[in-house]
């Protein structure tokens, strides 16, 4: 009996012991900017994409959110994206299901200013896909972001606390039927 309680107050706790990791991205943090395009003013969608193509490789875009619009692509179940009132900045957050990765790279796009955008490798900046992404310091003054994307590979999650949650509900299910049978 004394196991059972420890084990539902350890489901108990599980349940609300989120981690919340977030990670800035700026276009001037120094080693974070893997990939700053100065001096291009390309806001072409099909060039944007024949440039970054050597960098990005194989990854596909797997999301896409436009300020003031939806979010489109794959995976936008699996994101939501959020941006400040300037759009100068936002994040990014993983809401649950499918993550992208392991390589997954940012484009973060205004398309009215020198550099119209900035790509930033994900992978190397040690992105897990479940971190909220910060954005801050985009284009402040006069522009703003206008859609940011997020290319790489989709990866199938397994909810782990919805597992544990249905296990510890069997056990307890099959544990209060015992006592019931040793009762009688």
């Amino acid at each position: 009996m004394k196991f059972l309680k420890m084990l539902m107050v350890l489901c108990i706790l599980l349940l609300f012991a989120t981690q919340v990791n977030a990670l800035p991205i700026k276009p001037t943090s120094g080693d974070l900017e893997v990939s700053r395009w100065e001096g291009t003013n390309e806001t072409s969608e099909r060039v944007i994409l024949g440039l970054i193509a050597p960098e990005i490789g194989d990854a596909v875009e797997l999301y896409k959110a436009n300020v003031g619009g939806r979010e489109e692509k794959l995976l936008m179940g699996s994101y939501k994206t959020t941006f400040n009132g300037s759009a100068s900045g936002g994040s990014i957050e993983h809401t649950g299901g499918d993550i992208i990765g392991p390589d997954a790279f940012l484009l973060v796009k205004d398309g009215n200013h020198v550099p119209s955008w900035y790509l930033f490798d994900l992978t190397k900046l040690t992105w897990d896909g479940e971190e909220t992404l910060v954005l801050s310091g985009f284009w402040p003054g006069p522009g703003a972001i206008s859609n940011v994307s997020i290319f790489g590979s989709r990866v199938p999650v397994p909810e782990p606390s919805t597992m544990l949650l249905l296990g510890c509900g069997l056990i307890g299910l099959a544990a209060f039927g015992r006592k019931r049978l040793f009762q009688k």
